[in-house]
């Protein structure tokens, strides 16, 4: 049912003590979305994983 990139998922930040890179989750994001997931208990926890990655990313503003 669900795309192989959602079966063979990476854990996830807390899983694995480091954050993935924001383009990660977002291919993860989109996948679901494709699957027609979004209303997956996944869904919500990719999205705080997304934003906390952003967060990291993005230098803060001088």
């Amino acid at each position: 049912m669900w795309p192989d990139i959602l079966c063979d998922m990476s854990p996830t930040s807390s899983d694995r003590g480091t954050a993935r890179p924001a383009a990660e989750v977002n291919a993860h994001i989109r996948a679901l979305v494709a699957a027609g997931g979004a209303g997956a208990p996944e869904y919500q926890q990719l999205l705080e994983e997304w934003q906390a990655a952003i967060h990291t990313e993005v230098e803060p503003a001088a």
